[in-house]
């Protein structure tokens, strides 16, 4: 972990404990996805997919917290073998929480008609692409200036007919189709569904400043959670629902404490998860505010990241075999 303090400068300032008896253990660990435990090609390392496998085995409890549908992670999940582990998924960003295992899936909240009108109401005032995601179908509005732009760029690229429209964290166009199988362009925001988990707010990195600045001014920023997955997406969900949130609801559950979690992420949705949590770990390609809420800075998602951490906090003591008993 270049550039920061080592782990027993800040061990010492969280007031962990280096005696034996009152060594914090590790009984869960909390991954986000995009940019934290998927590389740049979007894939877990193989190291760090053995040793979150292992870990599992020997009694910790896994968990991944995305912006994504459930339908679109558990493929991932099923490679770390959660499955046979009774791992957790908090997806998009704490609408619901699902247990791989017994495949069961509570629903925390919504947008429905109202909030949706709302939001289209004042987003509609931006020249900005709108995604409304579902669990296995995403809506794409695009104004004119937007809809021009992509099909100048769909030209240019050849791209064939079914190609979906809407744009992703590294440009304006991105194939989302392996977790949103049904895609929707539509021009008219009136067409936009009655329901949907999440609505995504689009636009290149400078415009997204501007709509930032000039939402937190606006009375509708005390309604919904509104946070940047990346420099280009501004994710809106219900309000009061938030990773965070749903993470404490699944650690209440499973009578596990803030301190016997490390949490890994690397965007504004993972914010609330650092939250009282001792063992919060940004990723060193993260945004600069996910940096400063967290207590650890790691390598980034392309060095293994993840898997540093996690090998350093066993040589530590804090990661052991723990009995079944401890884990509901």
């Amino acid at each position: 972990m270049e550039n920061n303090k080592s782990f027993d400068e800040i061990r010492e300032a969280l007031n962990i404990k280096k005696t034996e008896d009152k060594i914090v253990t590790i009984k869960a660990i909390v991954c986000d996805m995009d940019g934290t435990l998927l590389n740049s090609n979007g894939e877990i390392d193989g190291k760090t997919l053995d040793k979150l496998i292992t870990l599992q085995q020997n009694g910790i409890k896994l968990i991944l917290a995305s912006g994504r549908s459930y339908l679109r992670l558990l493929p991932d999940a099923l490679k770390l073998e959660m499955d046979k582990n009774n791992g957790m998924i908090i997806d998009v960003n704490g609408t619901s929480i699902y247990n791989v295992s017994t495949e069961e899936r509570n629903r925390l909240g919504i947008l429905d008609t109202e909030d949706i009108k709302k939001l289209n109401d004042y987003f509609s005032l931006f020249n900005v692409e709108i995604q409304y995601s579902q669990d296995d179908t995403v809506y794409t509005y695009l104004p004119e200036k937007i809809y021009t732009l992509k099909k100048n760029i769909r030209g240019e690229m050849k791209l064939p007919q079914d190609y979906p429209w809407m744009g992703g964290m590294f440009g304006w166009l991105c194939d989302t189709r392996d977790g949103y199988p049904n895609q929707h362009m539509i021009r008219d925001i009136n067409l936009s569904p009655e329901y949907c988990n999440k609505m995504s707010v689009v636009q290149d990195p400078h415009y997204m400043e501007f709509i930032k600045e000039t939402l937190t001014n606006h009375p509708i920023y005390g309604d919904f959670e509104f946070v940047f997955s990346d420099e280009r997406k501004m994710e809106i969900t219900y309000k009061n629902i938030t990773k965070g949130n749903a993470l404490d609801e699944l650690l209440q559950l499973s009578g596990i404490e803030n301190d016997e979690i490390v949490v890994f992420g690397d965007s504004e949705n993972d914010i609330s998860m650092f939250h009282e949590k001792k063992f919060s770990v940004a990723m060193k390609n993260a945004l600069p505010s996910a940096q400063q809420n967290a207590n650890f800075v790691t390598n980034t998602n392309d060095n293994f990241g993840v898997f540093n951490m996690l090998t350093q906090l066993e040589e530590q003591g804090h990661i052991q075999s723990l009995p079944s008993s401890c884990l509901k």
